[in-house]
C-alpha cells in the first residue's frame, strides 16, 4: 500500500484521453444537456395487480432506494478522493455530478415503493458502516481498490440487472422508472472503465498484482450472491414481471451475461487475469 497523503498535491489541468474527455469540453461549453425523463406516477393503478406482485414489487422497490441512497454518499466521497490525489478533471466532474442523479434515483424509488405498497415506506442507512468504509487512509492504490469494486464491476452489473427489470416491465410508471435510472447508470459504469483506462498505463507490477487480487476476490464470489432474485408464486408470476420484478433464473442469466461479455473481459484486458478467477468462482445457492 502506497503512502497516506500527507503533503500538498500539486493539482494541474489534466483531462484522460477517453470519450469523458470530449464529453467534460463539451459540457463547459454549454453544449451537452441531459434530459430527465418524465414520470406518469399519475398513471399507476394498484388495482391491476395482485397483492402478492405487488408485496414483491414494492420490496424490490425499497432495497433500490436503499443501494441508490447509499450511492450518494459514496460517490461524494470518491469525488472528493480523485480531487485530494490529483486525478484528471474530467473524472472528479463525473463522479461530482453522480450524487445528484442518485438521489434522484432513491426518491424514484422510495415515491414507486410507496405507491406499490399503498402506504408509506422508509429505509435504514448503517451510519457505522459507512464510516468504516472510509476509515483507511485515502491513497491512489485505495482509490485503484474502491473503483473497481464499486464502480466498474458493482456498477456495471446494476446497470444491466436494471436493464433486465426494464425489459419485463409493462407498467408504464415502472418501465419509465427504470428506464430513467438506467439511462444515468450507463455513465457511472463507464465511469469507473474511465479511470482504469487513464491509471492502468501507471502501475506497477506490484500494483497490477494487488488490483488483480482483489479482482479475483471479488469474482469468485459474486454469482454465489446474486442466486436468488424474486421470484412470485405462479398466479403472480406475470404481474410481478410487468412490474419489473426480476426472477432468480433471468437474475441469473444476466449476471453471467454482464460477467462474460463486458465485465470478465474488460478486466483481462487490464492485464487482471479475471477470467481465472471467473472460472473458478462459487456457483449455486
Amino acid at each position: 500500500m502506497t503512502a497516506p497523503i500527507r503533503m500538498p498535491i500539486r493539482i494541474k489541468r489534466v483531462l484522460t484521453k477517453t470519450a469523458l474527455a470530449r464529453q467534460h469540453d463539451r459540457a463547459l461549453a454549454g453544449k451537452l444537456t441531459r434530459r430527465i425523463p418524465a414520470i406518469p406516477w399519475e398513471k399507476f393503478d394498484r388495482s391491476k395487480y395482485p397483492d402478492a406482485a405487488l408485496k414483491l414489487a414494492a420490496h424490490a422497490q425499497t432495497k433500490l432506494a436503499l443501494g441508490e441512497y447509499g450511492a450518494v454518499e459514496l460517490f461524494a466521497h470518491l469525488a472528493s478522493a480523485m480531487s485530494l490525489l490529483g486525478v484528471p478533471f474530467d473524472l472528479v466532474a463525473a463522479a461530482a455530478r453522480t450524487p445528484s442523479d442518485e438521489i434522484r434515483h432513491a426518491d424514484y424509488a422510495m415515491r414507486a415503493a410507496k405507491l406499490l405498497s399503498g402506504g408509506d415506506v422508509d429505509i435504514t442507512i448503517d451510519a457505522e458502516a459507512v464510516t468504516k468504509r472510509w476509515a483507511k487512509p485515502i491513497d491512489q492504490e485505495w482509490l485503484d481498490h474502491i473503483m473497481l469494486e464499486l464502480c466498474a464491476v458493482s456498477e456495471t452489473l446494476s446497470c444491466a440487472l436494471l436493464s433486465s427489470c426494464m425489459e419485463r416491465a409493462k407498467d408504464p410508471v415502472m418501465h419509465a422508472l427504470f428506464s430513467g435510472i438506467v439511462s444515468d447508470e450507463v455513465h457511472h459504469a463507464r465511469l469507473g472503465w474511465y479511470y482504469f483506462a487513464w491509471r492502468a498505463p501507471q502501475w506497477t507490477r506490484a500494483e497490477q498484482q494487488r488490483v488483480a487480487d482483489r479482482g479475483g476476490q471479488i469474482l469468485v464470489r459474486l454469482e454465489k450472491q446474486f442466486w436468488h432474485g424474486r421470484d412470485a408464486e405462479p398466479k403472480a408470476r406475470k404481474a410481478a414481471r410487468a412490474l419489473g420484478v426480476l426472477e432468480s433464473e433471468g437474475q441469473r442469466a444476466t449476471v453471467r451475461a454482464v460477467m462474460e461479455d463486458e465485465i470478465v473481459p474488460a478486466l483481462d484486458a487490464l492485464g487482471l487475469g479475471a477470467s481465472h478467477a471467473w472460472r473458478i468462482r462459487a456457483r449455486g445457492a
